[in-house]
């Protein structure tokens, strides 16, 4: 939890916020206790959204991207199943570390 990596955090240390995952479907969201750690170690915490930097970013890395895989220079493994039908059995599998790679349900032919 953010409340355990703020007590071991040293004097100036740094945390990126990317997500809340247990905060977005909530109403009822919680505090953080130990916020007087921020103040006394002098910590920075900062927010993360990956759509902020999109618009900087997008072009350059679909034209590195796209080479990369073009040249093989960027090797990625799939584990696909087939079938609408096994799909829960992806998803448990994947949860279980079962799959290496990208997890995929392919459900048709395009």
């Amino acid at each position: 939890t953010l409340e355990a990596a703020i007590d071991v955090l040293n004097k100036l240390g740094r945390v990126v916020v990317c997500g809340y995952i247990s905060q977005y479907n909530t109403d009822e969201a919680y505090g953080i206790r130990n916020m007087i750690q921020v103040l006394l170690k002098q910590l920075k915490i900062e927010g993360f959204l990956v759509t902020g930097l999109a618009e900087e970013y997008c072009t350059r890395h679909q034209k590195d991207v796209t080479t990369w895989l073009l040249n093989k220079d960027l090797i990625y493994q799939e584990d696909i199943t087939e079938g609408l039908d096994n799909a829960p059995d992806a998803f448990v599998n994947m949860l279980t570390g079962k799959v290496f790679g990208k997890a995929v349900v392919k459900i048709a032919d395009l």
